[in-house]
């Protein structure tokens, strides 16, 4: 990106502090007065991890929900430093939870004090990021006033502030790490940024596209030498987390069918899924009672053909930061169910890759996420600000009531999700077309 220059006696830094101090007073109002369901069910996941810290696996599948006190039967599938903090908080005595059935139907209520310890992490990973997003771009383009409107995109982004400060989902605590390992792997400390993306797949695997771009990238700096060399420090970096299960190790058999997940279906409700292609499909299923299941029984295989795109992409161009932003638009592109919260490190690669996109890409990058930045603006958002409160704070329902659309139906998310869908799909192609060209290559802008 183009250099940026203010003149005047305010230095880079000090915009930065200022940005972080205005982005933690919009999460500071916001989040405790919000919460999503998986806030009340991470109090179950903590619950279980305090009194199973070594079989945690072994109970982790939802069968025993009711014993283990959740309040929903959905499943852990991710890696356990997640599990870690709940337990931690759990040991503190942090928090309460209250589920019951009525005559008006099933209640959850949580504690606003164990809203506020949760997202306080996710809302510390959302600074530190941008805190590695101005460290990077000031290091790589020698101007840190680029590096604070990277930040400032990431920060005020409303679909990152609806993820972390009022939904609660902990995907950029995954983010943060790899972010750092990428920094680590351009200041030269190369064995510990590769431990750190390592590490960011024990968060949260939905970043396996990413991580396998920078195998790929060593592998292309050094060939084989150079992978095995990258594989190491990567490999210790995932498989530290699960340390202490292994004096337990029976628990560790569970998880790879819980690393499945779900099995692909119709994803309902259709406005929360970001897949344009099985939103539509789900919705004609829906309407005109037919089956439209082929897309989401062989997801997988356009997936993989979206990775070998970029893979490609990134052969010829050697662009890290836009493979980064390519390979997760290629998950996001193609996998069958994208939560609201998959979308959140997509801001984050992509101010990454606005570090080393030309202009022309630099804009279809920021178009292709003004879809997902308008869902929380769309979406019924005060309904989190209720749903999970024995007592809601009844004036912040209604802020967010005046400030977001309140649409209801479920076509225009539909139609919103397949913009998006396109726009995604457009911004590979574009990168395709470019690399074929002779454009962007060693991360250097044409």
């Amino acid at each position: 990106m183009d250099k940026l220059k203010f003149k005047g006696s305010i230095r880079p830094v000090h915009a930065l502090i200022a940005v972080i101090a205005v982005a933690l007073l919009v999460r500071a109002y916001l989040a405790p007065f919000s919460a999503g369901s998986d806030i009340p069910q991470f109090y179950g996941f903590g619950n279980t991890m305090l009194h199973h810290p070594l079989d945690f696996y072994a109970y982790a599948s939802g069968d025993h929900w009711k014993a283990e006190g959740w309040p929903y039967n959905w499943p852990y599938v991710y890696g356990p430093a997640l599990a870690y903090f709940l337990g931690f908080l759990r040991l503190l005595g942090i928090g309460s939870i209250k589920y019951f059935w009525d005559s008006s139907g099933y209640h959850v209520y949580i504690a606003r004090s164990w809203v506020v310890a949760v997202k306080s992490l996710f809302i510390a990973a959302d600074i530190g990021i941008a805190g590695v997003l101005y460290a990077y771009a000031s290091r790589k383009l020698k101007n840190g006033w680029t590096g604070v409107l990277l930040a400032a995109l990431y920060l005020f982004n409303p679909m990152v502030i609806y993820v972390s400060s009022i939904y609660g989902m902990f995907d950029g605590m995954a983010v943060l790490p790899f972010l750092l390992g990428i920094y680590f792997l351009e200041t030269g400390n190369r064995k510990l940024g590769y431990f750190l993306i390592g590490f960011s797949l024990a968060v949260k695997h939905t970043i396996l596209f990413p991580a396998i771009i920078v195998l790929w990238d060593a592998f292309l700096r050094g060939r084989w030498k150079g992978l095995m060399k990258s594989l190491k420090p990567f490999l210790a970096g995932i498989i530290v987390p699960f340390a202490p299960f292994l004096l337990r190790p029976s628990s560790l058999l569970k998880i790879p069918k819980l690393m499945q997940g779900m099995e692909p279906g119709y994803t309902y409700p259709i406005s929360y899924n970001l897949n344009g292609v099985v939103s539509l499909l789900t919705y004609v299923h829906d309407k005109a009672g037919i089956d439209t299941m082929f897309y989401m029984k062989h997801w997988w295989l356009f997936s993989l053909a979206a990775l070998g795109v970029v893979l490609f992409i990134h052969m010829k161009t050697r662009n890290l930061e836009l493979s980064l932003a390519l390979s997760y638009t290629a998950f996001l592109l193609t996998y069958w169910r994208v939560n609201t919260q998959y979308t959140l490190p997509f801001f984050a690669f992509m101010a990454l890759a606005l570090v080393s996109s030309d202009w022309s890409t630099r804009a279809l990058e920021l178009l292709a996420g003004l879809p997902a930045t308008l869902w929380p603006l769309m979406f019924p958002t005060s309904f989190w600000f209720h749903v999970h409160f024995e007592k809601p704070n009844w004036d912040m329902v209604r802020f967010i009531d005046r400030h977001t659309l309140m649409v209801f139906d479920t076509w225009p998310f539909v139609e919103l999700s397949l913009i998006f869908t396109f726009l995604l799909f457009a911004l590979i192609t574009w990168a395709l077309a470019a690399t074929l060209s002779g454009g962007c290559r060693n991360g250097e802008p044409t």
